[in-house]
């Protein structure tokens, strides 16, 4: 009985081994895997930041002919703007390695209306291209933060690209802001096709399996939300969305504001 019962211990033991040792050639090939990834990642941000170069430049030059009118000066001003904060947004990553879990941010106090009001004003074009348009509600006054420029002006930028992707032709998008105790509350309203209810739970997960092409049969990437959330937490906030009253989606985000 001892002899079996020790025969039967060392073959568990040669299986946990077997074992141990699969688990860890998994582990290799999948850091192997996400070295890969990260190297592809860096060529395609460094790579990108020479066509970018390009058009802000160009927006720079155009916006001093003296032909232009004020309307097209000022769609030159948003492409050179939206150029300058996307060459920043691939220096931060390159800067950071594309790994942002220790990631400290550096914050600015700036008047959180009028970022909105630039990304609004930029994804309009985008939004007429499918009969849609957005309306910014807010009062005149100034709403101010200490938060990073680039990456609320990212997580703003998604929240309506994603309105506009997963809306109809012809249906508005709302976007608004306002402050309440101390705190500052945008929203971001559709009346798309909505989230169902078993993808609610991951939807902000990294690649999130939650993920459905848009009205006109855009590509979803099923990353940018997951960015978003990591973003905003790193600003002390939350964001979080809701069922619209009748069909599509309202995503707030919560930040702290400065009296």
């Amino acid at each position: 009985m001892i002899s079996r019962t020790f025969k039967r211990t060392r073959k568990s033991h040669q299986e946990l081994t077997l074992q141990n040792r699969q688990l860890q050639n998994s582990l290799d090939e999948m850091e192997r895997v996400n070295k890969n990834y990260l190297r592809i990642m860096r060529v395609m941000a460094h790579d990108l930041r020479n066509p970018l170069s390009g058009i802000t430049g160009l927006a720079t030059m155009l916006m001093v002919e003296d032909e232009l009118s004020e309307d097209c000066k000022s769609m030159l001003k948003l492409i050179e703007t939206t150029g300058l904060h996307s060459m920043e947004m691939i220096n931060e990553l390159l800067k950071t390695g594309l790994a942002d879990e220790n990631e400290q941010v550096v914050k600015q106090t700036l008047d959180l209306k009028s970022l909105l009001y630039d990304s609004v004003e930029l994804l309009q074009f985008k939004a007429r291209d499918k009969q849609q348009q957005i309306l910014f509600e807010h009062n005149n006054e100034p709403v101010m933060a200490h938060v990073n420029h680039e990456k609320i002006w990212r997580v703003i930028n998604n929240l309506i690209v994603n309105a506009i992707k997963f809306s109809y032709s012809g249906e508005i998008i709302k976007v608004g802001i306002k402050t309440a105790s101390g705190r500052v509350l945008i929203s971001v309203a559709d009346n798309g096709i909505g989230i169902p209810a078993d993808q609610k739970d991951t939807i902000f997960e990294m690649f999130t399996p939650a993920k459905k092409n848009g009205t006109n049969g855009e590509q979803p990437f099923g990353l940018g939300l997951s960015i978003s959330k990591r973003i905003i937490e790193l600003h002390n906030g939350n964001i979080w969305f809701e069922n619209n009253t009748g069909k599509g989606t309202i995503f707030y985000i919560e930040l702290p504001g400065l009296d």
